[in-house]
């Protein structure tokens, strides 16, 4: 009943060892997948961000070169200012389809501080938008508006650049948190997968291992050997197999010895009826018997019988 507990309570611990096993190993692959999501996250938050900040320049440069399009020595510079205002219809919308990629690559679980940096940088947008949406909607160069020539400095709210620079710090810092956490993640299965490789090996050790040794001992100090220690168990009828092997190996030594020496030796005694060694042994005195009784001072005192 002991031995049934033990071999139960082991083969429960191959599989809790197991279980842990992969457990970390799909604990590791979970956090390499996300680390690696971040890092391609975060190459294209920064990628999009960088856009943003093109289309902003551009818009910039392109209001200051509408507005002074009849000064001489703009013209001379070779500025066009149907050429300025295409430039600048395309960059407003370019930064428009920016601000709805960072919108809806912001739509998962962020946070606070990442979502109100979003929210003004919309509010930013839309004051930039609206300051250059009269001068966009007439089609062509036109003289431009105080509104529309601030709409990137206005006085008493966040500028654009501002808020683009607040929203790239807040993700940044964001984005860092989610990494620390999932560093910590995989180191955390990292330690939970070198305690399982540990269970394993102490259980390896226990199955084969310690038993190895003890059956070396045992077999080279039988006098020392704590039979009972694996007794029912497989190693326990190995060790009790080469001991009667041992025994065997004395009987015929023992016997070979005797017929060396010119004794007649007992037989070797069988352990079952179809024991080949016995046999073998008694095959061997009768063959014995057999050829003394055929010598000559055997034949002499026969006939003289």
């Amino acid at each position: 009943m002991s031995h049934r507990f033990n071999r139960a309570l082991e083969n429960g611990a191959w599989v809790f060892a197991a279980a842990l096993v992969l457990l970390s190993a799909w604990g590791a692959g979970r956090g390499v997948c996300q680390m690696m999501t971040l890092l391609r996250e975060q190459a294209a938050l920064s990628e999009q961000l960088a856009q943003l900040e093109r289309y902003a320049l551009t818009m910039e440069r392109s209001l200051l070169g509408l507005a002074q399009a009849d000064d001489p020595k703009v013209r001379y510079a070779g500025y066009d200012p149907q050429s300025l205002y295409r430039i600048l219809q395309d960059s407003c919308h370019g930064a428009s389809a920016c601000i709805e990629a960072l919108e809806a690559r912001t739509t998962q679980e962020v946070a606070l501080e990442t979502y109100t940096a979003l929210v003004r940088l919309k509010a930013a947008w839309q004051r930039v938008d609206a300051a250059l949406s009269d001068y966009l909607q007439q089609g062509q160069p036109a003289p431009m508006s105080l509104t529309t020539l601030r709409a990137f400095s206005f006085e008493g709210q966040t500028s654009f650049a501002g808020a683009v620079r607040d929203f790239r710090r807040a993700s940044q810092r964001g984005q860092q948190t989610v990494w620390e956490h999932t560093l910590w993640e995989l180191l955390g299965y990292f330690v939970l997968q070198m305690a399982s490789a540990g269970v394993v090996v102490g259980l390896l050790w226990r199955r084969w291992g310690a038993p190895a040794m003890w059956l070396r001992r045992a077999l080279y100090q039988p006098e020392r050997a704590d039979a009972a220690r694996l007794q029912n168990t497989e190693w326990g009828e190995l060790y009790q197999q080469l001991r009667f092997q041992e025994r065997r190996l004395r009987e015929a030594e023992a016997f070979m010895r005797d017929l060396a020496m010119g004794r007649t030796p007992a037989p070797i005694t069988p352990t079952n009826a179809a024991d080949p060694l016995a046999r073998s042994s008694e095959w061997l005195l009768r063959r014995l018997e057999h050829q003394q009784s055929d010598t000559p001072i055997h034949r002499a005192t026969r006939n003289a019988c």
